[in-house]
Protein backbone atom coordinates (compact mmCIF):
# COMPACT_ATOMS: atom_id res chain seq x y z
CA UNK A 1 0.00 0.00 0.00
CA UNK A 2 0.94 3.55 -0.62
CA UNK A 3 -0.23 6.23 2.21
CA UNK A 4 -0.27 10.23 2.20
CA UNK A 5 -1.73 11.88 5.18
CA UNK A 6 -4.12 8.60 5.55
CA UNK A 7 -7.62 7.77 7.42
CA UNK A 8 -5.92 5.51 10.33
CA UNK A 9 -9.25 4.26 11.22
CA UNK A 10 -8.85 2.78 7.21
CA UNK A 11 -5.67 2.09 6.93
CA UNK A 12 -5.86 0.24 10.05
CA UNK A 13 -8.97 -1.95 9.12
CA UNK A 14 -7.13 -2.72 5.82
CA UNK A 15 -3.97 -3.84 7.24
CA UNK A 16 -6.09 -6.50 9.71
CA UNK A 17 -7.89 -7.84 7.46
CA UNK A 18 -4.72 -9.55 5.93
CA UNK A 19 -1.60 -9.61 8.14
CA UNK A 20 -2.44 -12.37 10.35
CA UNK A 21 -2.06 -14.28 7.29
CA UNK A 22 0.42 -12.06 5.04
CA UNK A 23 2.95 -9.99 5.26
CA UNK A 24 2.25 -6.20 4.60
CA UNK A 25 4.29 -3.16 2.72
CA UNK A 26 3.23 0.52 3.50
CA UNK A 27 5.29 3.18 1.53
CA UNK A 28 4.53 6.33 3.54
CA UNK A 29 4.43 9.30 1.24
CA UNK A 30 3.26 11.68 3.74
CA UNK A 31 6.12 14.30 5.38
CA UNK A 32 5.21 12.79 8.73
CA UNK A 33 4.93 9.30 10.66
CA UNK A 34 1.91 7.37 10.18
CA UNK A 35 0.14 7.01 13.66
CA UNK A 36 2.45 5.41 16.01
CA UNK A 37 0.18 2.20 16.99
CA UNK A 38 0.80 1.07 13.48
CA UNK A 39 4.42 0.73 13.64
CA UNK A 40 3.69 -1.75 16.29
CA UNK A 41 1.21 -4.26 14.32
CA UNK A 42 2.60 -7.55 13.68
CA UNK A 43 3.33 -8.89 10.32
CA UNK A 44 4.02 -4.94 9.23
CA UNK A 45 7.16 -2.77 8.06
CA UNK A 46 5.94 0.75 7.27
CA UNK A 47 8.76 2.75 5.11
CA UNK A 48 8.95 6.60 5.91
CA UNK A 49 9.68 8.40 2.30
CA UNK A 50 9.31 11.47 4.14
CA UNK A 51 7.98 13.22 1.45
CA UNK A 52 5.21 12.79 -1.49
CA UNK A 53 6.96 10.12 -4.01
CA UNK A 54 3.72 9.97 -5.80
CA UNK A 55 1.91 6.76 -6.13
CA UNK A 56 4.26 4.84 -8.65
CA UNK A 57 7.20 5.67 -7.10
CA UNK A 58 5.95 4.75 -3.71
CA UNK A 59 4.46 1.07 -5.95
CA UNK A 60 7.85 0.76 -7.09
CA UNK A 61 9.46 1.13 -3.69
CA UNK A 62 7.23 -1.41 -2.09
CA UNK A 63 8.43 -4.13 -4.48
CA UNK A 64 11.55 -3.03 -4.24
CA UNK A 65 11.47 -4.26 -0.53
CA UNK A 66 8.97 -7.16 -1.64
CA UNK A 67 10.18 -10.75 -1.01
CA UNK A 68 7.80 -13.00 -1.96
CA UNK A 69 7.24 -13.45 -5.85
CA UNK A 70 3.67 -12.33 -5.36
CA UNK A 71 2.73 -9.03 -4.73
CA UNK A 72 -0.87 -7.45 -4.14
CA UNK A 73 -1.26 -4.30 -4.62
CA UNK A 74 -4.10 -2.11 -3.04
CA UNK A 75 -5.16 1.67 -2.83
CA UNK A 76 -6.17 2.12 0.72
CA UNK A 77 -9.29 3.21 -0.17
CA UNK A 78 -11.02 -0.23 -1.54
CA UNK A 79 -12.64 -2.79 -0.20
CA UNK A 80 -11.46 -6.05 -0.87
CA UNK A 81 -11.10 -8.81 1.56
CA UNK A 82 -9.47 -12.28 2.08
CA UNK A 83 -12.36 -14.52 0.16
CA UNK A 84 -11.69 -12.19 -3.00
CA UNK A 85 -8.20 -12.54 -2.30
CA UNK A 86 -8.35 -16.27 -2.26
CA UNK A 87 -10.25 -16.51 -5.42
CA UNK A 88 -7.49 -14.40 -7.41
CA UNK A 89 -5.25 -16.47 -5.80
CA UNK A 90 -7.06 -20.21 -7.40
CA UNK A 91 -6.65 -17.64 -10.80
CA UNK A 92 -2.82 -17.43 -10.29
CA UNK A 93 -2.68 -21.12 -9.96
CA UNK A 94 -4.40 -22.16 -13.10
CA UNK A 95 -2.81 -19.14 -15.33
CA UNK A 96 0.90 -19.33 -13.94
CA UNK A 97 2.24 -17.25 -17.05
CA UNK A 98 0.60 -14.09 -15.90
CA UNK A 99 2.38 -10.54 -14.78
CA UNK A 100 -0.49 -9.11 -13.50
CA UNK A 101 -4.06 -10.13 -12.73
CA UNK A 102 -6.29 -7.57 -11.81
CA UNK A 103 -9.89 -7.96 -10.19
CA UNK A 104 -13.01 -6.24 -11.55
CA UNK A 105 -14.27 -2.50 -9.83
CA UNK A 106 -16.60 -1.57 -12.53
CA UNK A 107 -20.52 -2.63 -12.21
CA UNK A 108 -20.51 -3.67 -15.55
CA UNK A 109 -20.89 -7.40 -15.89
CA UNK A 110 -18.61 -9.68 -18.17
CA UNK A 111 -19.21 -12.96 -19.89
CA UNK A 112 -15.81 -13.85 -20.34
CA UNK A 113 -13.77 -15.62 -17.28
CA UNK A 114 -10.61 -13.72 -18.03
CA UNK A 115 -9.37 -11.30 -20.43
CA UNK A 116 -5.98 -10.00 -21.05
CA UNK A 117 -6.13 -5.98 -21.03
CA UNK A 118 -4.54 -2.92 -20.45
CA UNK A 119 -7.28 -0.20 -20.00
CA UNK A 120 -8.34 -0.85 -17.05
CA UNK A 121 -8.37 0.46 -12.95
CA UNK A 122 -5.23 -1.08 -11.07
CA UNK A 123 -6.55 -0.09 -7.57
CA UNK A 124 -6.33 -3.96 -7.05
CA UNK A 125 -3.77 -6.08 -8.51
CA UNK A 126 -1.51 -9.10 -8.03
CA UNK A 127 1.86 -8.81 -9.49
CA UNK A 128 4.12 -11.67 -10.25
CA UNK A 129 7.55 -10.51 -9.28
CA UNK A 130 8.88 -13.24 -10.94
CA UNK A 131 7.77 -13.43 -14.79
CA UNK A 132 8.32 -9.03 -14.17
CA UNK A 133 11.91 -9.86 -12.77
CA UNK A 134 12.72 -5.98 -13.38
CA UNK A 135 11.45 -5.81 -17.32
CA UNK A 136 8.92 -3.34 -16.28
CA UNK A 137 8.21 -0.95 -13.48
CA UNK A 138 6.14 2.06 -12.67
CA UNK A 139 7.20 5.01 -14.34
CA UNK A 140 7.92 7.51 -11.78
CA UNK A 141 7.49 10.56 -14.29
CA UNK A 142 3.58 10.43 -12.96
CA UNK A 143 2.97 11.37 -9.84
CA UNK A 144 -1.01 10.68 -10.11
CA UNK A 145 -3.18 9.04 -12.41
CA UNK A 146 -2.35 6.68 -15.65
CA UNK A 147 0.76 5.45 -13.68
CA UNK A 148 -1.24 1.99 -13.71
CA UNK A 149 -2.72 1.63 -17.23
CA UNK A 150 0.94 2.92 -18.66
CA UNK A 151 2.43 -0.32 -16.56
CA UNK A 152 -0.09 -2.72 -17.97
CA UNK A 153 0.23 -1.36 -21.61
CA UNK A 154 3.84 -1.89 -20.88
CA UNK A 155 3.63 -5.50 -19.13
CA UNK A 156 1.60 -6.13 -23.05
CA UNK A 157 3.87 -4.33 -24.98
CA UNK A 158 7.04 -6.77 -23.68
CA UNK A 159 5.21 -10.20 -23.64
CA UNK A 160 3.91 -10.00 -20.43
CA UNK A 161 0.12 -11.46 -19.53
CA UNK A 162 -1.71 -8.66 -17.85
CA UNK A 163 -5.54 -10.23 -17.27
CA UNK A 164 -8.56 -8.93 -16.24
CA UNK A 165 -10.61 -10.71 -14.19
CA UNK A 166 -14.52 -10.37 -14.21
CA UNK A 167 -15.41 -12.44 -11.78
CA UNK A 168 -13.11 -11.23 -8.63
CA UNK A 169 -14.91 -8.23 -7.50
CA UNK A 170 -13.86 -4.90 -5.35
CA UNK A 171 -15.11 -1.96 -4.67
CA UNK A 172 -13.80 1.61 -4.93
CA UNK A 173 -14.72 4.23 -2.98
CA UNK A 174 -12.59 6.70 -5.17
CA UNK A 175 -10.85 9.57 -3.59
CA UNK A 176 -11.31 8.92 0.28
CA UNK A 177 -8.39 7.64 2.05
CA UNK A 178 -6.61 10.76 3.03
CA UNK A 179 -7.80 12.63 5.74
CA UNK A 180 -9.21 15.60 5.48
CA UNK A 181 -8.03 17.37 8.67
CA UNK A 182 -3.95 16.50 7.88
CA UNK A 183 -4.27 18.60 4.83
CA UNK A 184 -6.46 21.46 5.93
CA UNK A 185 -7.90 22.63 3.04
CA UNK A 186 -9.39 19.10 0.83
CA UNK A 187 -10.55 21.51 -2.16
CA UNK A 188 -6.56 22.06 -2.95
CA UNK A 189 -5.97 18.15 -2.60
CA UNK A 190 -8.98 18.01 -4.91
CA UNK A 191 -7.20 20.66 -7.49
CA UNK A 192 -4.08 19.05 -7.29
CA UNK A 193 -5.68 16.28 -8.74
CA UNK A 194 -7.86 17.52 -11.75
CA UNK A 195 -4.43 18.79 -12.92
CA UNK A 196 -2.19 15.65 -12.70
CA UNK A 197 -5.35 13.98 -14.06
CA UNK A 198 -5.00 16.33 -17.14
CA UNK A 199 -1.15 16.40 -17.07
CA UNK A 200 -0.57 12.51 -16.84
CA UNK A 201 -3.58 11.61 -19.63
CA UNK A 202 -1.42 13.78 -22.10
CA UNK A 203 2.19 12.29 -21.18
CA UNK A 204 0.43 8.71 -21.58
CA UNK A 205 -0.93 9.41 -24.96
CA UNK A 206 2.00 11.15 -26.32
CA UNK A 207 4.26 8.66 -24.83
CA UNK A 208 2.63 5.20 -25.80
CA UNK A 209 0.82 6.16 -29.01
CA UNK A 210 1.86 9.38 -30.61
CA UNK A 211 1.71 13.45 -30.35
CA UNK A 212 -0.76 13.49 -32.77
CA UNK A 213 -2.92 10.18 -30.95
CA UNK A 214 -2.51 12.71 -27.88
CA UNK A 215 -3.83 16.09 -28.92
CA UNK A 216 -6.67 13.83 -30.56
CA UNK A 217 -7.46 12.70 -26.79
CA UNK A 218 -6.71 15.87 -25.21
CA UNK A 219 -7.66 18.27 -27.09
CA UNK A 220 -11.75 18.30 -26.87
CA UNK A 221 -11.17 18.14 -22.13
CA UNK A 222 -8.57 21.89 -23.22
CA UNK A 223 -11.06 23.29 -25.49
CA UNK A 224 -14.19 22.60 -23.10
CA UNK A 225 -12.44 23.96 -20.42
CA UNK A 226 -11.60 27.34 -22.34
CA UNK A 227 -15.09 27.59 -23.03
CA UNK A 228 -16.43 27.05 -19.42
CA UNK A 229 -13.66 28.93 -18.14
CA UNK A 230 -14.47 31.95 -20.28
CA UNK A 231 -18.44 31.86 -19.61
CA UNK A 232 -17.37 32.00 -15.60
CA UNK A 233 -15.44 34.27 -15.79
CA UNK A 234 -18.46 36.54 -16.81
CA UNK A 235 -20.45 34.89 -14.18
CA UNK A 236 -17.51 35.72 -11.82
CA UNK A 237 -17.83 31.98 -10.40
CA UNK A 238 -14.58 31.45 -8.46
CA UNK A 239 -15.21 28.05 -8.18
CA UNK A 240 -15.03 27.05 -11.48
CA UNK A 241 -12.63 29.55 -12.75
CA UNK A 242 -10.28 27.60 -10.37
CA UNK A 243 -11.26 24.37 -11.21
CA UNK A 244 -11.10 25.02 -15.32
CA UNK A 245 -8.14 27.24 -15.11
CA UNK A 246 -5.90 24.24 -13.13
CA UNK A 247 -7.10 21.50 -15.45
CA UNK A 248 -5.72 24.02 -18.42
CA UNK A 249 -2.70 24.37 -16.54
CA UNK A 250 -1.85 20.75 -15.85
CA UNK A 251 -2.57 20.17 -19.87
CA UNK A 252 -0.08 23.02 -20.82
CA UNK A 253 2.49 21.76 -18.72
CA UNK A 254 2.32 18.21 -20.19
CA UNK A 255 2.00 19.69 -23.56
CA UNK A 256 4.80 21.61 -22.94
CA UNK A 257 7.51 18.55 -21.23
CA UNK A 258 7.17 20.29 -18.32
CA UNK A 259 7.33 17.94 -15.00
CA UNK A 260 4.72 16.48 -12.91
CA UNK A 261 5.38 18.76 -10.49
CA UNK A 262 2.74 20.49 -9.46
CA UNK A 263 2.19 19.94 -5.36
CA UNK A 264 0.22 22.01 -2.65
Amino acid sequence: MVAYKPKIDLLKSLICKFNTNYPIIIVNNSEEKLDKNLYELDNLKIIDAEKNLGNGAGINRCLNNCNTNLALYLDIDVEFDNSSLEQLLNYSKKHNNFSVLVPNGQNKIYKEEIIKKWDIEGSVMLINKKTINNKVRFDENYFLYFEEIDFFFNCLKKGLNVFFIPKVKFKHNNASSIDEKKVGNIKKINLLREWHYMWSQFYFYKKNFSLLKALQKCLPFFFKDIAILIMSIFKLNLDKISFRSIRISGFLSSLLNLKSKKRI
